[in-house]
């Protein structure tokens, strides 16, 4: 009997479980909006953390918002721009060195003096006296006058002055050439910040969330999931 009893007790339970399954609710009214899960300022904190990564160094932050074929892209860019400017930059102060070995053994060059504007002058003048009779009559100051022997030069000809400035100028657009691969390295880290800003505003900074409807008779309820674009 009380087998029977019990039999019959699970079998109302099934019905009843089985009915109420069944139940739905046409008029369903949302009573409230509750946000469960909102990504917005995570993916703010995101596009911040990728945009920062590619002023590093371009490509990283592109792969962090999962787009390597952006990212393989201005990384490329960057490791080119890097190499130029140091190989130009290599070639420029070799050219340099060139010119001030040859000027030393050429016009006689016992000790170099230190500074840009000496090299300068010994391309622009053919020997120490001229250009020392040159700052006397623009009566420059005494300290510009090359006074000791060993800083002073003179050109055998026309030909080897010559030789002298070209060999600067090859140095000048070499280094020329090494400064605009570094200005092509600011540019590409520019360039990657803002695609990154561009990219965010389409997709990182989209809100995600979900929000609960309840019936008033709380005979029903919800779950809906909304997005911003």
């Amino acid at each position: 009997m009380r087998a029977r009893a019990f039999k019959a007790l699970l079998l109302a339970a099934m019905l009843a479980v089985q009915a109420a399954a069944q139940v739905t609710v046409e008029d369903e009214i949302v009573t409230g909006e509750v946000v469960l899960f909102d990504v917005k300022d995570d993916n703010q904190r995101s596009l911040v953390a990728a945009m920062g990564l590619s002023l590093a160094l371009p490509g990283m932050g592109h792969y962090y918002v999962d787009k390597p074929k952006s990212a393989l892209i201005y990384l490329s860019a960057d490791l080119a721009s890097l190499f130029g400017a140091i190989v130009f930059y290599g070639l420029s102060d070799n050219r340099e060195k060139s010119a001030r070995s040859f000027a030393a053994a050429a016009a006689g060059i016992g000790k170099a003096h230190p500074g840009e504007a000496y090299w300068r002058h010994v391309g622009a003048y053919m020997d120490a006296a001229e250009y020392n009779e040159s700052v006397e009559l623009s009566r420059e100051d005494a300290d510009a006058l090359y006074q000791d022997p060993e800083n002073w030069w003179r050109w055998a000809d026309e030909s080897q002055r010559n030789e002298y400035n070209n060999l600067r100028q090859k140095a000048r657009n070499f280094k020329v050439a090494s400064s605009f691969f570094v200005g092509a390295l600011v540019v590409n880290r520019i360039l990657s910040t803002v695609d990154l800003r561009v990219f965010g505003k389409k997709s990182l900074s989209s809100g995600v969330r979900f929000e609960a409807s309840v019936a008033p008779d709380i005979s029903g309820a919800g779950l809906t999931f909304r997005t911003d674009f």
